[in-house]
């Protein structure tokens, strides 16, 4: 049945045809491992929340991931050893740290404006792009420069080096994910050409971030934010104390996971996000007024100004219900434990059983929201607790989801102020499964000045 959702042409499609056959929650087969599909708030609670400790990743993606990035970092680390690792790390996305790259932000993003801009110089004066790719570069361009300091990535051969150290993990990741590794582990051990490819970049990459935090220890380099960046604040983390510190392997493994997490996630974000504007004028008008209202030419962007974006706000957190990055969050149990149901009924869930969230079937559920298939952000003036997931939920909820948020609400706002979109005929537009729900076939759009 899993394999069945991937290979359909529509697998979002397929997936809400099972959840609307086989109700809220349902068993699947997966090989030998027992699996439970669920898109009950009150059992997705008891995972994420109430019975949190009796549940790991999955053994798939302690097996897929934990050869890329290891399984000692904030990601994939379990127990004690992820507490740890959240409390040390935590300082680094409260409010004032994060709102104090703003301005790197902004600069990065105004490059891209500039970049657009100077293309069109065509008789139309448009210019036409696959905007999952360009999101895809402007917020990995966002992310290493506030992680690693915008002045290292200018350096060519190291951005280089890095660039495609992500691409080829997020790829090698997809392909892990969807073969046969979940069923036949010793797979991951083969010498095959994946994971040789694997192993190369992760070389390249490591000795790329290990030059940058060494040139940031000896001064030689300084964070590019009006504060410090993740960097600097990993570094004030780090030392000989292993309770109280990062060791030098653990600061590079929490660097790389802040890149590989915070990149896919919010260009996906951002392609759909302008998808639905382009599909649903009303909405992007009234978004226009908002930021023309807000966003003045002369004037520097602040976290001041951008707090004043609200319906913005409501855009994106539309966009993330309607188009979530992530189509499920699956869990493995690692003792027995029992669930309760919105209906009442005790789940017994025996050790080693995968549970599936379905978190696009819980975003799309008519239970829950009104005309749930409809683009409308003004939904989300009201908070909508236990039901809108794309961060996660409880211990493990994604600790960068501010970040993410502010960088989303910054580069919408600045390319919605100076540019128009439309969508390019003929195409298909369906999520597909993979690292993220990014367009299937692309989405290329037109981009004109307004």
């Amino acid at each position: 049945m899993i394999r069945r959702a991937i290979l359909a042409d529509d697998p979002m499609a397929y997936n809400i045809k099972m959840a609307n056959k086989f109700g809220s929650y349902y068993h699947v087969s997966f090989g030998p491992i027992a699996r439970l599909t669920i898109d009950d708030p009150l059992l997705i609670q008891g995972v994420l929340k109430t019975n949190a400790r009796a549940y790991h990743k999955s053994n798939l993606m302690q097996l897929i991931l934990g050869s890329l990035i290891s399984n000692e970092n904030l990601l994939m680390s379990e127990d004690n050893i992820h507490a740890q690792h959240r409390r040390l790390i935590s300082p680094a996305f409260q409010h004032q740290n994060i709102n104090s790259m703003t301005s790197l932000m902004v600069d990065i993003t105004t490059e891209l404006i500039n970049k657009w801009s100077s293309s069109m110089n065509n008789e139309n004066n448009t210019l036409t792009i696959d905007i999952h790719k360009e999101m895809a570069r402007l917020t990995l361009d966002i992310v290493t420069g506030c992680v690693f300091g915008s002045g290292m990535m200018k350096n060519e051969h190291i951005r280089e080096i890095i660039h495609e150290g992500v691409t080829t993990t997020l790829k090698d990741v997809e392909q892990r994910t969807f073969n046969m590794i979940g069923i036949i582990p010793i797979i991951n051990q083969l010498p095959l050409p994946s994971k040789r490819r694997i192993e190369k970049s992760k070389r390249n990459v490591k000795l790329a971030v290990q030059h940058i935090i060494d040139e940031r220890k000896r001064g030689l380099t300084k964070s590019a934010c009006k504060g410090p960046d993740l960097l600097d604040l990993l570094l004030s983390a780090h030392g000989n104390d292993k309770i109280n510190k990062f060791s030098d392997e653990e600061l590079f493994q929490e660097a790389l996971t802040f890149v590989l997490a915070g990149h896919e996630t919010t260009a996906t974000l951002m392609t759909w996000t302008l998808y639905n504007l382009v599909s649903n004028p009303d909405v992007c008008h009234r978004l226009e007024e908002e930021i023309d209202s807000v966003l003045n030419d002369n004037e520097e962007i602040t976290i001041s100004t951008i707090s004043l974006l609200t319906y913005t706000e409501c855009v994106l957190k539309e966009s993330l219900r309607l188009h979530q990055p992530a189509a499920a969050i699956i869990r493995t149990a690692v003792e027995d434990n029992t669930l309760i149901a919105s209906d009442g009924k005790h789940i017994h869930i025996k050790k080693g059983t995968d549970i599936t969230i379905n978190l696009y079937m819980l975003h799309h559920s008519d239970k829950y929201w009104t005309e749930p298939f409809k683009f409308d952000p003004s939904r989300f003036d009201e908070r909508h607790v236990d039901i809108w997931l794309p961060f996660s939920s409880g211990p493990r909820s994604c600790i960068g989801q501010n970040f993410a948020m502010l960088e989303a609400k910054i580069m919408l706002a600045m390319i919605i102020k100076r540019f128009h979109f439309e969508l390019i005929p003929g195409q298909k537009h369906v999520p597909d499964i993979a690292v993220t729900l990014r367009p299937k076939y692309g989405m290329w759009m037109e981009v004109s000045p307004r």
